[in-house]
């Protein structure tokens, strides 16, 4: 089986019994990272949408008509799709599709150019197309035809904007060729937005008129071959394994434009009316889909992810003067460049959609950790990593409050808190979320937030003056709240307010992604951690599968039970598009196989590297270059029963600690010399150097 391929076929299913199915696509899609297209049709044919991740509208406001837009269609005529077949090579970035007797190639090429091409008999009925744009949301459309080329303008502006949106697509014709009956028709349509270029539609001529369709298809090619060579794995299961690799390729489809990273669905957009203005959710949504994408070692793909944050820290810097507090204090939710998504009047905070939570800033530190953790990179961290994360330490810094000896969070809620409603919001109905004390995903937040910029301070020789207080903080913070439920000791959501929900997973993120309890920590705190995950079985949880999986391989749950789980996510919910249809969000659930199997075949949490730490070790599998904590690169086989060999790639030079027992010695492969390690019980540890490769075995 390819693992690389996919085949649809059938027509894309729009609706039940006239009713939306849901805003996932179900048509095959293809992405640069920045354009996107997804196939779709209705009663007049074959459709193909176009979308880019900086084609927004700027107008502030919750419910207002700001957020992510559609970029156009491209609609085709004289095409039967009573036999419907599209083949995607995620290797390639290539789609062959074939509708009866016409044959179809695209690929969207790195250069932000579509490319197709269109075989069919040359019987006068020959497919045609054409490119629309939607006349909604009081976009302003023009069409032009000149120099042989036929160009369209969709654009945002007026006094109902705070900042102008255009984007310039331009389609050529190119070559048409003969053969057998058969006509061939080659087309480019290039896609350039004022956010690319203030030149946008004079660069979106150039590009159709020098593109060169044979070029960019080996680009493109190129391209995905890079990005597949990067990290490997081969597993017993074959399904799981195709959307393993299907999930990294439609991530990387949408992850690529460092000044607008992806929302809640990507470049996935087919019209203007997206859920939530397809805006970055800060309460788990935004970071969910980069869960898997360090342990995968595609940090590049996490190259856009400071830019909203960072766009929105004054504005974070303001609101939390509202509390008395330095640093930052950020909504549930905001668009790019500091999009407003999220003011609303007579809502009960300030009139914005805070949703009772103070964490919104410091969960998205959970990617912060992750990147400086998995990457060590100084320079990064040095411009973008630590300034935010001192924010988020200076607003927990004045927010906490002693009690006796401990430091306490008050009045921040785990769940939203719906004062969306306005006058119908009803205090007593959400007493206990509004006088929460201790809500664990924030305990848990403030733990890693100060472990995390104590590490970076020392690496990085910043703010020597500021570490007794972080590390007093550290030491204090409170412990995870606790209670007996069903006769078993397990985490409780509140230490006061909220003990327990049998929906969502929040009650389990501080395990994974907060990464506050791992195979390391203490045996009590782990029998809790069991517990807790086994009181309800949330592997179909519509907003929790992406964290509760990986959470049962971080504290060595049976392997089975999450292969099951994996398999039972595909059956339920996973698209003819290898997209995954849940009710929250769109992207974020991309990540759910690929980080369950990550930690699964490898993890380094607190800085040890465990190889298949919770895998049945009677099925055989393999992994290459999992990037793990401390900045290595991590290659091994299990093969009945047993792990041959090791191999270790370190980036940044630094101290190499391995749970792998068996291992007698530790080779510097450039040279064939034994490296000096030592070892405690089954645990390795040996000094590296940059960029070096050791082999253990």
């Amino acid at each position: 089986m390819n693992t690389y391929y996919n085949e649809i076929t059938e027509k894309p299913v729009q609706s039940e019994n006239g009713k939306i199915v849901y805003r996932i696509p179900y048509g095959a899609f293809c992405g640069n990272g920045d354009l996107g297209i997804v196939f779709n049709n209705d009663d007049d044919g074959l459709i193909i949408h176009i979308s880019k991740c900086d084609f927004w509208k700027f107008t502030p406001g919750a419910h207002s008509e700001g957020g992510i837009k559609t970029v156009g269609t491209i609609r085709f005529n004289n095409i039967d799709l009573q036999k419907y077949n599209i083949r995607q090579y995620f290797d390639k970035g290539l789609m062959l599709c074939q509708f009866a007797d016409t044959e179809m190639e695209v690929f969207v090429a790195p250069e932000n150019k579509i490319y197709f091409q269109i075989k069919s008999p040359d019987n006068g009925s020959f497919p045609e197309i054409d490119i629309g744009m939607p006349e909604t949301c009081g976009s302003k459309n023009f069409v032009f035809n000149d120099m042989g080329l036929k160009w369209y303008l969709r654009k945002f502006d007026g006094k109902d904007v705070i900042m102008e949106s255009d984007v310039a697509v331009c389609c050529k014709r190119l070559e048409t060729e003969r053969h057998d009956g058969f006509k061939i028709v080659r087309y480019c349509i290039a896609v350039v937005t004022n956010f690319d270029t203030p030149e946008y539609v004079s660069r979106s001529i150039d590009m159709a008129l020098h593109c060169d369709y044979d070029a960019d298809k080996i680009n493109t090619a190129e391209k995905w071959k890079k990005f597949f060579s990067a990290s490997k794995v081969t597993l017993p299961d074959k399904t799981i394994e195709k959307h393993y690799n299907a999930s990294l390729y439609l991530l990387a489809c949408c992850m690529g434009n460092a000044k607008f990273p992806p929302g809640l669905f990507g470049n996935f957009i087919t019209d203007d009316f997206f859920p939530w203005a397809g805006d970055y959710h800060l309460n788990y949504n935004y970071e969910a889909p980069y869960y898997c994408v360090f342990s995968s070692n595609h940090p590049e793909l996490a190259n856009g992810y400071m830019m909203p944050l960072e766009d929105m820290i004054e504005k974070g810097r303001e609101y939390a003067k509202f509390e008395n507090c330095k640093g930052i204090y950020f909504p549930v939710s905001f668009g790019p460049k500091g999009l407003d998504l999220y003011t609303m009047k007579g809502c009960k905070e300030h009139d914005i959609l805070f949703l009772g939570q103070k964490s919104n800033a410091a969960y998205a530190a959970v990617i912060v950790a992750m990147h400086w953790y998995s990457t060590y990179d100084k320079d990064y961290a040095r411009n973008h990593l630590y300034p935010y994360m001192r924010e988020v330490a200076d607003f927990w810094e004045d927010y906490l409050v002693k009690e006796k000896n401990r430091y306490v969070i008050l009045k921040d809620a785990a769940h939203e808190i719906p004062y969306y409603r306005c006058e119908k919001f009803k205090y007593w109905t959400h007493k206990n979320q509004i006088e929460a004390k201790n809500n664990i995903v924030s305990v848990a937040l403030v733990r890693m937030v100060m472990k995390c910029i104590l590490d970076m301070s020392a690496e990085l020789d910043i703010d020597s003056e500021k570490r007794a207080v972080w590390q007093d903080i550290l030491d204090n913070i409170s412990e995870f709240p606790t209670f007996i439920k069903r006769g078993k000791r397990c985490f409780r959501y509140t230490e006061k307010g909220m003990r327990w929900r049998n929906d969502n997973t929040v009650g389990l993120q501080h395990i994974f992604p907060i990464s506050q309890i791992g195979l390391g920590s203490d045996k009590k705190l782990l029998k809790i951690a069991r517990n807790s995950y086994f009181m309800n079985d949330r592997r179909l949880d519509d907003n929790g599968s992406n964290s509760y999986l990986p959470a049962g391989a971080r504290i060595g749950v049976d392997p089975k039970y999450l292969i099951d789980g994996l398999r039972m996510n595909i059956k339920e919910f996973a698209l003819p598009n290898m997209l995954f249809r849940h009710h929250g969000g769109g992207i974020e659930h991309l990540t759910t196989v690929p980080a369950t199997i990550n930690e699964m075949l490898m993890q380094s949490h607190e800085g040890i590297i465990r190889l298949f730490p919770c895998w049945d070790k009677n099925d055989d599998a393999s992994f290459e270059n999992l990037r793990a904590d401390g900045a290595f690169l991590v290659s091994a086989e299990i093969k009945n029963g047993k792990i041959p060999a090791v191999k270790i790639r370190s980036l940044a030079g630094r101290k190499c600690t391995v749970d792998c027992g068996f291992v007698k010695n530790v080779i510097r492969v450039v040279d064939g010399k034994k490296i000096k390690f030592q070892k405690n019980d089954n645990v390795i540890s040996f000094k590296t150097d940059v960029d070096t490769e050791y082999l253990l075995k």
